[in-house]
C-alpha cells in the first residue's frame, strides 16, 4: 500500500476506485441503492430541510431521491469525465426538487431498505447555514465515521482507549490510556501517531472512490476540512 497522507496523497489508482458504488449499481440495483442510500442518506435529508422542507417531507424526500436515481436513466449516463461524484448527486437532487416529484410518487416505488432516525439530527439544523454548506459538512461526516468505523475494526480492543484521542473535546492523558489499556505510555504514543495516520489514510481512500482526478481528490479534501 502507498504511504498516503493529507498533504501528498500519492498517485493511486482512480480507474479501481471510480463511482465504485454507482458503477457497481448497473448490476445490482437494489444492494446498491441500499448501500448508497445508507452512507449518504443524512446529507441529502439535511439538504432538503434547509429548503424548509417539513422532517416527514424531507424523509420522504430523501427515499424518494435515491430511488428516482436508480431508476431514471441517470444511472446509465454515469461514465468518466461525470467529475466529483458529490457535485453531481448534489446537482441531481436539485433537478428532483425542481421539478417538484410529489411524495405519492415516490411511495409508490420500493423504498431503500435503511431506517431513518431523524429526530437526533434536528438539533443540527438549528445552525445558521445554507443548504449547501450544510450538505457539505453532512457529507464530510459521513466520510469521517466511515474512515473511523474502519480503523475500529482495524484496531479492536484498544480502539475503545484510542478514539478518545481522536474525537473532540476533552481527552485523557497518555498515562491514563496507557493504564486503560494495559501498556506503557510510550506504546501509548506509537499507537496513537499510527491511529491518527491510518485515519488520514482512510479518510483519503474514502474520497478518493468519488472522484476521478488528483485535482479533484486534492478539492475534495479542501472542502473536507472546511466543514469541520
Amino acid at each position: 500500500m502507498k504511504d498516503t497522507t493529507i498533504g501528498g496523497t500519492g498517485g493511486g489508482d482512480f480507474q479501481s476506485t471510480l463511482w465504485t458504488v454507482v458503477l457497481k449499481a448497473k448490476d445490482k440495483r437494489e444492494e446498491a441503492l441500499n448501500e448508497l442510500f445508507a452512507i449518504y442518506w443524512k446529507p441529502i435529508y439535511f439538504y432538503i430541510r434547509r429548503k424548509g422542507k417539513s422532517i416527514e417531507d424531507a424523509k420522504d424526500l430523501a427515499q424518494g431521491f435515491f430511488v428516482h436515481f436508480f431508476e431514471s436513466d441517470l444511472l446509465e449516463r454515469v461514465e468518466k469525465g461525470r467529475g466529483r461524484f458529490k457535485s453531481y448527486l448534489l446537482a441531481t437532487l436539485e433537478h428532483f426538487l425542481a421539478n417538484e416529484y410529489r411524495k405519492a410518487h415516490a411511495l409508490k416505488r420500493g423504498k431503500p431498505a435503511v431506517a431513518l432516525d431523524v429526530e437526533t439530527l434536528e438539533d443540527e439544523l438549528r445552525t445558521e447555514e445554507s443548504p449547501e454548506r450544510h450538505f457539505r459538512r453532512a457529507w464530510g461526516m459521513a466520510v469521517l465515521q466511515r474512515a473511523m468505523d474502519g480503523l475500529r475494526q482495524e484496531m479492536g480492543a484498544k480502539w475503545e482507549g484510542v478514539k478518545k484521542h481522536l474525537s473532540p473535546g476533552e481527552r485523557p492523558s497518555y498515562r491514563d490510556t496507557a493504564q486503560e489499556l494495559g501498556c506503557s505510555v510510550t506504546d501509548v504514543t506509537n499507537m496513537l501517531h499510527r491511529a491518527r495516520k491510518g485515519l488520514k489514510e482512510r479518510i483519503v481512500a474514502e474520497l478518493r472512490q468519488t472522484v476521478e482526478t488528483e485535482e479533484e481528490l486534492q478539492e475534495e479534501l479542501r472542502e473536507f476540512f472546511e466543514g469541520f
